[in-house]
């Protein structure tokens, strides 16, 4: 940056002592009268966009579609024992919130629940079910299934999340054994 802001200084001066017009001295001036920080402020500085001039239909054509769909999971417990990095990864992640309203939008008819390996509607007693056998508390993973677009225009990423699955955390004599599918609900 320094090496760019004198380049810039340089041609400055270059040109002003090139030339008698005295607009080109008045610039020269006014670059000298500037300390570097100032400079460097103005040169770096974003330019204000309003958050509504990126925002863009999900069919608009200025959005390249990159995936359609994506699935991944992502840990969202730690289940390692002495993992300070899973630890550390997670320390603000609380999935609690989203699992309950998940699970209310179920049981009031707003979500359709699905099972995950045969896509079959699942009813609000399955749903009842499947919380006598796993406590909510023991959801460890989600597996997203999603839509990226990329807007070149605007230099935006979205991602439009399709459904989500809830994992959760299995265990055999006390040592985790991966991560059992609990159901799939589709959004928008």
């Amino acid at each position: 940056m320094k090496k760019n802001l004198f380049s810039a200084i340089f041609c400055a001066c270059f040109f002003a002592s090139c030339t008698n017009n005295p607009g080109v001295q008045n610039a020269q001036n006014q670059v000298d009268s500037l300390n570097t920080d100032t400079v460097k402020e103005k040169i770096v500085a974003p330019a204000v966009v309003k958050e509504s001039e990126f925002f863009y239909d999900f069919d608009s054509t200025e959005a390249i579609k990159i995936t359609d769909p994506i699935f991944y999971d992502v840990v969202v417990k730690n289940h390692k024992k002495d993992d300070d990095w899973e630890e550390e990864r997670l320390a603000k992640t609380n999935i609690q919130p989203l699992a309950n309203a998940i699970y209310q939008a179920v049981y009031k008819g707003k979500l359709q629940a699905y099972d995950y390996f045969t896509d079959a509607e699942l009813s609000v007693n399955d749903i009842k079910e499947l919380e006598k056998k796993f406590n909510r508390k023991e959801i460890g993973d989600i597996m997203f299934e999603e839509k990226w677009f990329f807007n070149e225009k605007t230099m935006t990423f979205t991602k439009k999340i399709v459904s989500l699955t809830f994992g959760y955390e299995t265990f055999d004599q006390g040592e985790f054994t991966g991560f059992k599918a609990a159901f799939k609900v589709k959004l928008n």
